[in-house]
């Protein structure tokens, strides 16, 4: 048996909880520097923290019944419901089958269009900025984003309705990460007008997805969008359908989950890039195959800006860490984990692992280039997780993130706002520090 290592930031322990909600990345930095790839950690209760490889593949593939989602998921549940991010067991497989059918190739491909026409029309919206002031990249990320989001879930939505839904999202996540990361002020909350804006904020979204629910039932109309596929789809076993609120809780885990993963992915892309010319160029020589935006079978003519879009979602996984809570004894690797033991698995720690990675910190899409990739395990890189639980949307965000990525670089050129400094702040996704400035040229 191996002892795994405990991580201990100083003589007093009890400061370690509120060093991690200060610099997460920094603190497990120094974890994995001080003990190797896996280590325990006590923050408000005792964790097991991993970058190896071994861990994902045992807890995400091999052994995934004996895992279930960690205590952390728990604070989704006031959002999401029941839906797929936040269920376990039987119920969410049976969702699972019935989601899955959105997400085939040839959806996608009609879906596209639809994307296809909302990026366009960005494009025009962009060239306002040209020359102009430094902008906020990551609120124009958000903007496209959420933009195909809701277009592809519910088909129309006023404008009104989608800026109120952006400033929640933001807000509702900074309010559950709070909780999760700095429990001690969860009195203080409740006294500050946190919770009552929380609530409120939730009774809108609610009402509002509950709506166009009920609004598509009545009207009898069948349009080619996602919220039409929850509807239709039927257990092949039972012959039964959603309800209203489990369409509700798997709609707005698709918007919450989908929109704001590819938006923060593309935005430190967009950012990366600006200080990487050659690499741009690169991308505007495949960008030659089209106009404005490409078309579906354009996007799979580019495997270059993959490549791009790959290499930024490993040294920016917006989706950083995943936790499981053990439900029997395992073995990983000679270490022992007992029955409850709670688990912290570091994407981030993952794909900047030196003993997988070569020079890890540097930006090289040759990283995913057809031969690299042939020779690389499988389990190195996870940005959309593994196992039965890998993200249902893997393939419509990287078409979306190919799609906005190629069609901005033939357009534009970004530059670094150098008088705006950018540090990377883990939310529930990699969000940076107060925003990324960028001029378009």
């Amino acid at each position: 048996m191996r002892p795994i290592p405990d991580f201990k930031l100083g003589k007093i322990s009890i400061l370690s909880p509120f060093k991690f909600a200060g610099d997460p990345l920094r603190f497990l930095r120094q974890g994995f520097d001080t003990c190797g790839d896996t280590f325990r950690l006590r923050l408000f209760r005792e964790f097991v923290v991993s970058r190896d490889p071994a861990f994902f593949r045992h807890i995400l593939q091999q052994n995934n019944k004996n895992f279930k989602k960690g205590s952390s998921s728990k604070m989704l549940r006031p959002v999401l419901g029941n839906g797929l991010v936040t269920s376990d067991g039987d119920f969410w497989l049976r969702q699972r089958r019935l989601v899955q059918p959105a997400f085939h190739r040839e959806r996608l491909q009609e879906l596209f269009l639809a994307m296809g026409q909302l990026t366009a029309d960005f494009l025009l919206e962009m060239e306002a900025f040209r020359g102009k002031e430094a902008i906020d990249i990551d609120a124009k990320m958000m903007g496209i984003t959420s933009d195909i989001a809701l277009k592809t879930l519910f088909g129309n939505m006023t404008t009104e309705d989608k800026a109120q839904i952006y400033h929640q999202v933001s807000r509702t996540q900074r309010y559950l990460v709070t909780r999760v990361r700095r429990p001690y002020r969860v009195p203080w909350m409740a006294l500050n007008g946190e919770d009552r804006r929380f609530r409120k904020d939730l009774e809108y979204f609610n009402r509002l997805v509950f709506e166009f629910i009920k609004q598509r039932r009545i009207s009898g109309e069948t349009p080619n969008d996602l919220l039409q596929l929850l509807l239709d789809s039927t257990d092949e076993d039972t012959g039964e359908q959603m309800n209203d609120q489990q369409i509700r809780d798997e709609a707005i885990t698709m918007f919450a989950a989908g929109h704001e993963t590819s938006a923060t992915g593309l935005s430190w892309l967009l950012w990366e890039l600006a200080k990487q010319p050659e690499i741009v160029r690169k991308i505007r020589k495949e960008s030659e195959l089209f106009d404005d935006v490409p078309s579906f079978w354009q996007l799979m003519q580019m495997p270059y800006t993959r490549q791009v879009v790959e290499e930024g979602l490993r040294l920016y996984p917006p989706a950083w860490t995943m936790t499981r809570e053990a439900t029997a004894d395992s073995d990983i690797e000679g270490y022992q984990l007992t029955k409850g033991t709670s688990v912290f698995l570091s994407v981030f720690e993952l794909h900047r692992n030196p003993n997988l990675w070569d020079n890890p910190q540097a930006f090289n899409p040759d990283n995913f280039s057809p031969e690299a990739v042939k020779n690389r395990a499988k389990f190195n890189y996870l940005p959309f997780g593994a196992g039965p639980r890998i993200c249902i949307g893997q393939q419509f965000a990287m078409m979306e993130m190919q799609l906005i990525l190629a069609s901005l670089i033939k357009r534009f050129t970004f530059e670094s706002d150098v008088s705006h400094p950018v540090g990377m702040h883990p939310l529930i996704v990699l969000k940076s520090t107060n925003g990324i400035k960028l001029y378009v040229r």
